[in-house]
């Protein structure tokens, strides 16, 4: 009985001592700021640049002009303050707001409708070489240029970046300014939302490509009719892959080529005609297959056949690749092209300018 007496003495005395240790000082970690646009010029500038992306995405244009502080930029200027707000960021993240840039006159280069740039994204250290390349253009010839080049994959191009990882080639090195304007617009588009973090990469697209466009309408009848007609023996529950092979081949099946230069129908009287040639067959093929919600663009470049002619291909894309579906030659199979090569590759458009 007193071992027992004496243990519940030691064990009380045990948790007396306990409970008057005082606890161990724990240093309280420190605020990380929230990330915040301050109001102050650059600030103001990224935020109007986020919203032209977002105009872009509600109608499929960026606007022509931008408003930062009561004054109004063109494009020209807000492409300039976009890759001069990636180059200051990049190098003072902490204090990037409190100096202001200083534009230069920025004209916008002429309309260039090349365009061969071929990935469908692009990542955030080509998206600052281009920039670089911009400014170094703007700041020489005091304009912008029509469109920016990649680094060449040749190791004895002076132009070679081994950092830089994306593979591309002759024909797939150039995009013009316009789509670049795009990419920057939604790199800061990311940047403004994601509490000042970059992307790791961004799509490249300068268009969704779903979009009515010049002599490509979407929801005109005719189109719509035609549309039907194609998927009209597919399941309810069909893939994208069966409606583009299904509008692909209702394209090469029902319609026939003719030879002329440029376009002279448009979608409508190319489908009411069931013939056309390139250009107006990839115009009334690229309205269905957009009616149906597949992106689809122009393919442009010169082809060898038995000689070397321009030519102009839809492109769909299905299961995130892109197709070649040449409705004019009664022998393309989805995907394949005809052709013995291409001579020239002059580029991929959202609506065809001839």
């Amino acid at each position: 009985m007193k071992k027992f007496a004496i243990m519940l003495m030691a064990c009380a005395s045990l948790i007396a001592t306990c409970a008057c240790q005082p606890k161990p000082d724990v240093p309280e970690e420190p605020e990380t700021p929230a990330f915040t646009l301050d109001n102050s010029y650059n600030g103001n500038f990224v935020k109007a640049i986020a919203g032209a992306y977002d105009t872009f995405e509600a109608t499929g244009s960026l606007p022509n002009t931008v408003n930062v502080e009561g004054m109004t930029y063109n494009k020209g200027k807000y492409t300039l303050a976009a890759c001069m707000l990636l180059e200051k960021i990049e190098a003072e993240p902490d204090t990037w707001q409190d100096v202001d840039i200083e534009l230069t006159s920025a004209a916008f280069g002429d309309e260039y409708r090349y365009n061969t740039f071929d990935p469908d994204e692009i990542d955030m250290p080509h998206v600052r070489f281009l920039a670089g390349r911009v400014l170094g253009y703007a700041q020489k010839n005091n304009g912008l240029p029509n469109y920016v080049t990649f680094p060449s994959d040749d190791p004895s191009s002076p132009g070679y970046l081994p950092q830089l990882t994306m593979v591309v080639t002759k024909h797939d090195n150039l995009m013009n300014l316009r789509a670049y304007t795009v990419v920057l617009a939604r790199v800061f588009n990311y940047f403004a939302n994601n509490e000042g973090k970059w992307p790791e990469s961004v799509s490249s697209w300068p268009s969704s490509y779903l979009r009515a466009a010049r002599n490509c309408p979407i929801d005109d009848p005719v189109v719509i009719a035609a549309r039907d007609a194609a998927l009209a023996g597919l399941p309810a529950d069909a893939t994208v892959r069966q409606k583009a092979e299904a509008i692909f081949k209702y394209a090469r099946d029902e319609w026939e080529w003719e030879d002329y230069m440029n376009t002279r129908k448009g979608a409508v009287k190319t489908i009411q005609a069931k013939g056309g040639n390139c250009c107006d067959l990839t115009h009334a093929t690229l309205a269905m297959a957009r009616s149906a919600g597949i992106p689809a663009r122009y393919l442009h470049g010169q082809c060898h056949y038995s000689r070397v002619i321009g030519h102009v291909i839809p492109e769909l894309y299905v299961d995130g690749k892109w197709w070649i579906c040449d409705p004019s030659n009664n022998n393309a199979t989805f995907g394949t092209p005809t052709w013995k090569g291409m001579e020239t590759f002059n580029g991929r458009y959202y609506e065809l300018e001839f």
